[in-house]
């Protein structure tokens, strides 16, 4: 499972690259490189690598991939607006001397408010802060929770936070970030090896960050 995510990561990325070539070649920019929507509207697929910062969590599952589908709303603005689509996959290993392994995946949404530092300039750092949803689900495996204290699935909050650097050129973008994500509602996986008397037991956190790269269009 640890390879897991530089694969995803490859093929990703090469996609990428084969889909941001024809855009290369687009006419709709001025003489001093400024697209057709004059503001700047974005769209680009990323991959990456995800980990928990719990560190029961580490111990539970392997550091994955993480991929993306993201569009922009203002890459040209000092303010803009960003929508994605986020999944996840890491190894997980059913606690207490079990020997299945499984696999975590997570599927969210989230739109974050984009500060863009220099606007106009080709290099462009920024920071985001928004709100997102996410599911987890355990593939692979069927844990029974009483043995393992580990859940099927859960659905939670998350409040992504961090900053980046981006570079524009003729239609072409490309992007490097670091994502902070604070879960609220988790309840995948309970704190205890036993499951506790009380109706509702503690369950470990599951904020987690993501370092990522992309490649795409800008019209």
């Amino acid at each position: 499972m640890k390879t897991l995510g530089k694969k995803m990561a490859g093929i990703l990325l090469a996609t990428c690259a084969l889909g941001v070539a024809p855009a290369l070649a687009d006419d709709d920019y001025d003489d001093d490189g400024w697209p057709a929507s004059e503001y700047g509207i974005g769209l680009s697929l990323g991959a990456g690598l995800s980990d928990f910062t719990d560190n029961d969590m580490q111990s539970t599952t392997d550091p994955g991939g993480t991929w993306d589908v993201r569009g922009v709303l203002g890459t040209r603005t000092p303010v803009a607006f960003e929508a994605a689509y986020v999944g996840t996959a890491q190894g997980i290993d059913a606690r207490f001397g079990e020997d299945t392994t499984a696999t975590l995946v997570g599927s969210g949404l989230e739109g974050a408010l984009r500060l863009n530092l220099l606007p106009f300039a080709a290099v462009t750092p920024y920071a985001f802060g928004g709100l997102g949803w996410k599911r987890y689900d355990v593939a692979g495996a069927d844990f029974r929770t009483a043995d393992t204290g580990i859940n099927d699935e859960d659905t939670l909050l998350e409040i992504p936070m961090g900053g980046g650097l981006a570079y524009r050129y003729g239609g072409f973008l490309a992007d490097a970030r670091f994502t902070y994500r604070a879960a609220v509602g988790e309840d995948l996986v309970l704190s205890d090896s036993e499951i506790p008397d009380e109706a509702e037991p503690d369950a470990e956190g599951l904020d987690n960050w993501a370092v990522s790269a992309r490649l795409g269009v800008e019209f």
